[in-house]
């Protein structure tokens, strides 16, 4: 049976009969359904413990002595810096990682891409310190000293 509803829609009684019986019915819980596995035997609840491991009692450990020397090397960004206050032109990040490594400011600890770490370490500078960043970027991908 058809019945002319709301703004001129046509609804079937038995769809507001479903509609009715589904908000006046209780919600139960039933049991979920047991699971089977790829045979169609069925898979029991496994209880998983928690491995608990104690805490190891805190040992003193020795203080190793700090000294004040500096490091060794150069970071390829101060080489990088060093490199472009020598150079009369904008360089790329390759060009200045092959002259860190051809000048001995600097050596690769066997990175794959020293050159994207470089142009990633030289935006980031020139974006937290603004003007007082000792790098200004000229043209995409070359970069030169602000002079600072």
């Amino acid at each position: 049976m058809v019945v002319a509803g709301p703004k001129g829609w046509l609804i079937t009684i038995t769809l507001i009969m479903r509609m009715t019986s589904m908000a006046t019915r209780k919600r139960t819980t039933a049991a979920p359904k047991p699971r089977k596995n790829a045979l169609g035997g069925e898979l029991k609840p496994v209880k998983r413990s928690r491995k608990t491991t104690k805490a190891k009692p805190s040992q003193p450990t020795e203080k190793k002595e700090q000294t004040s020397s500096p490091r060794p090397g150069l970071s390829l960004l101060e080489a990088a810096h060093q490199i472009l206050q020598q150079a009369s032109q904008p360089m790329t990040c390759r060009q200045l990682v092959e002259a860190a490594a051809n000048q001995g400011l600097w050596s690769s600890p066997a990175g794959k891409t020293p050159h994207n770490t470089l142009y990633t370490s030289i935006l980031r500078e020139i974006n937290t310190q603004g003007d007082a960043s000792r790098f200004v970027k000229i043209d995409r991908g070359q970069f030169a000293t602000s002079g600072k």
